[in-house]
């Protein structure tokens, strides 16, 4: 209900990318998609409203469209990833979601587009494992609509919702244009993502609390003062604190950690990471979910203006960074002639956050995936030459502090 609602206003569509090497047609991957929608019942529904305006999930048998692209060079799908993302999903046509393949001989990236009242990033990354499991052979069985549960469901000790008595009568209407973002990607070494991997933990810290520390610094060398509170927000994976187990189904499980840091220029990187870590271990997740779902349920049964909501939404959320870290996949590379070579996950846009990263690591490789939306009046080469700014600024923070520690050992 909340990312439905919060999504007319600012759309929250997200991306999963994979680099693949390896030959299939576009028949086989129409196939297989059609194949895993019958096995995810949250990949065949759309969302409307009931005779008192709540939104719910109705099911249809509409066949998730695909796009065919004729890839040119590596960097091609960052720039039709752009174009998709400033096109928001529909929320009253189903399915809420759309795949493109960019494809030339046996080099492809094979794009899925999300609408976040669906699915969470981990959710991609799942869908992109059966996807490829398809196409290697694998079949996949009927899942019916009763068998998704909603996060909200799936939490231990909680009351059933208050029956909804006011029909809210002031939803606007989906947007149709958001700026076009800037998606700017790296992908590290193995040796570099295990010296990070290293230098984190003996730092007492950890990746997510470096790559924060890392692009926080970036931030405030670019755009921020530096008596500005800087407000970092990590979408946390919950699964593992739902009363049912939800390993690898498609839905959306996620709690938004926030930490806050007051940074100058010469702040020292390892603290901030340190900071991150500690704020975000202090955070009761199991027990906020619980309390919020309380605070929310009258609010969200009851709604009768939604303008306020998304305002209350930004006040609690709005902040400079959002490091969405979606750790280490547990997915395997090579799917019978198929093989994944990196994981772009995920590209999102949000209405809280301006520039958001996202981290995934396959195998031994971190990607970082970072998405930049520039304000509707700034020249658009102007924030081209930003988004490629702060990409390169958070790299080199994060490659001067690993540094140290190497030249350190050296010495």
């Amino acid at each position: 209900h909340l990312y439905w609602l919060y999504n007319q206003f600012y759309p929250l569509d997200f991306a999963t990318v994979a680099k693949l090497q390896g030959q299939f047609s576009f028949d086989q991957l129409s196939t297989v998609l059609r194949q895993v929608q019958q096995h995810h019942p949250m990949l065949r529904v759309r969302i409307t409203t009931d005779e008192i305006g709540q939104p719910k999930f109705v099911e249809t048998d509409d066949e998730i469209p695909l796009r065919l692209v004729a890839r040119t060079d590596d960097q091609h799908w960052q720039a039709e990833l752009e174009v998709e993302l400033a096109r928001p999903l529909d929320w009253q046509v189903a399915p809420l979601l759309r795949v493109v393949l960019l494809q030339s001989g046996a080099e492809s990236e094979l794009m899925i587009i999300c609408h976040h009242a669906i699915a969470d990033g981990l959710s991609g990354a799942y869908l992109m494992r059966d996807i490829l499991q398809g196409l290697a052979g694998k079949t996949f069985e009927w899942s019916d609509l009763s068998a998704a549960l909603s996060l909200e469901s799936a939490l231990p000790g909680i009351a059933p919702s208050p029956e909804a008595t006011v029909k809210p009568n002031d939803y606007p209407p989906p947007l149709s244009r958001r700026s076009r973002p800037h998606i700017r990607t790296d992908l590290f070494s193995p040796e570099f993502t295990q010296q990070l991997i290293q230098r984190s933990r003996a730092e007492h810290t950890t990746v997510q609390g470096a790559i924060s520390a890392a692009f926080l610094l970036a931030l405030t060398q670019q755009d921020a003062k530096s008596s500005d509170m800087m407000r970092c927000l990590h979408p946390v994976n919950v699964r593992s604190q739902l009363s049912l187990p939800m390993p690898d189904g498609v839905g959306l499980y996620i709690y938004m950690g926030m930490t806050t840091h007051s940074l100058q220029a010469d702040s020292m990187f390892w603290d901030i990471a340190r900071s991150v870590k500690s704020q975000l271990s202090q955070i009761d997740i199991a027990q906020q979910l619980v309390e919020e779902r309380q605070l929310r349920q009258p609010t969200m049964a009851n709604l009768t203006d939604a303008t306020a909501f998304v305002e209350a939404a930004q006040s609690q959320y709005l902040c400079q960074l959002e490091v969405t870290n979606l750790g280490r996949i547990d997915i395997p590379q090579q799917y019978g002639n198929i093989r994944i070579e990196a994981l772009h996950a995920p590209a999102t846009t949000s209405g809280v956050a301006r520039r958001i990263v996202g981290v995934a690591t396959l195998g031994d490789r971190l990607a970082l995936t970072i998405t930049s939306t520039p304000l509707m009046a700034v020249d658009r080469a102007e924030s081209d030459r930003d988004a490629t700014a702060f990409l390169s600024a958070g790299v080199k923070h994060l490659e001067l502090a690993i540094r140290q520690e190497v030249a350190f050992e050296a010495a």
